[in-house]
């Protein structure tokens, strides 16, 4: 084992052309098109078992609880209908660390935006946190630990033990948005293993980002809400945002509208916590979205 735990390269090669279990692959979809995804997967040099594509389920959330009802095999890949996966080695490659070391609780996939996305998307994805993440050479470790609770994992492309579901309690069916995350801190909290979250090498999907400002606000303003959701269940996730009163959310509004502007020129970064000058004017406006989305999810919860 390296540092971190993290297991070295020799041992985790082998386990890469080790034998793999049945995989269950898991597509939340609205509208059931997930062609590009499903051509993707057929390349794929581990075939899952079993694909449950849950059409017009909503959240996703319930979604992917419904799906994993409908399969039995002891690995979970929760992938997006609108992910396309990077080549034919993502499945094995997400699989085999969770045979090698039982620590793992989740492996993800980087994320990419798909060959010759437009400039918006492209722009985006420049300032927008968790909107791309570049591959990574070696297994990176990021758990979703206080004070941002933040991991570049995310259920566009993730895979756990059916086990680790089952003992998380699967995702929470009520949440609009943000359900990841507030699924990964419950995985991770699991006593007394405190399951590990890696970020497999030399793996990723295609996910395009928001086309429009329209809906990249539309999609900043829901994860705020599913953030409101969020803090009312678990109040130890508040970070200063849990509002007593109509005054606090006052405060709070008039305090977000304040910084709108300067936020444009020194952003805040969630991966690693702290106040970065630059020039980004999406990011600023993304984040003032999801601060009144969450003063609206904060009441209508």
């Amino acid at each position: 084992m390296l540092g971190h735990g993290m297991p070295c390269p020799i041992c985790y090669n082998a386990a890469m052309n080790a034998p793999l279990p049945a995989v269950a692959l898991i597509i939340p979809s609205l509208d059931g098109q997930a062609e590009p995804l499903l051509a993707s997967v057929r390349r794929q040099t581990l075939q899952p078992s079993e694909i449950a594509l849950v059409k017009a389920v909503r959240p996703n959330g319930k979604a992917r609880n419904v799906g994993v009802a409908q399969t039995s095999a002891p690995i979970l890949v929760f992938v997006d209908d609108d992910a396309v996966l990077g080549d034919e080695h993502v499945l094995a490659n997400l699989v085999a660390p969770l045979l090698a070391d039982q620590s793992i609780g989740v492996t993800g996939a980087a994320k990419l935006l798909p060959p010759g996305a437009p400039f918006f998307q492209r722009w985006v994805a420049r300032e927008v946190a968790r909107i791309e993440h570049a591959v990574v050479a070696a297994p990176l470790e990021t758990n979703p630990d206080p004070p941002a609770f933040y991991s570049e994992i995310t259920t566009t492309c993730c895979a756990m033990r059916r086990a680790v579901f089952e003992q998380a309690g699967g995702f929470d069916a009520a949440l609009l948005r943000g359900v990841d995350t507030e699924f990964f801190v419950r995985v991770r909290r699991l006593a007394p293993d405190r399951y590990r979250f890696v970020l497999v090498p030399h793996t990723w999907a295609y996910h395009p980002a928001p086309a429009t400002l329209r809906a990249l606000l539309r999609k900043q303003f829901l994860y705020g809400v599913g953030a409101a959701q969020e803090v009312r269940r678990d109040p130890a996730r508040a970070r200063g945002r849990y509002l007593h009163t109509p005054l606090h959310a006052l405060a709070f509004l008039v305090f977000r509208t304040l910084i709108l502007l300067p936020n444009v020129f020194l952003p805040y970064s969630f991966a690693a916590p702290s106040w970065r000058p630059g020039f980004k004017p999406l990011k600023a406006l993304a984040s003032y979205a999801s601060a009144l989305g969450y003063l609206a999810g904060w009441y209508r919860a």
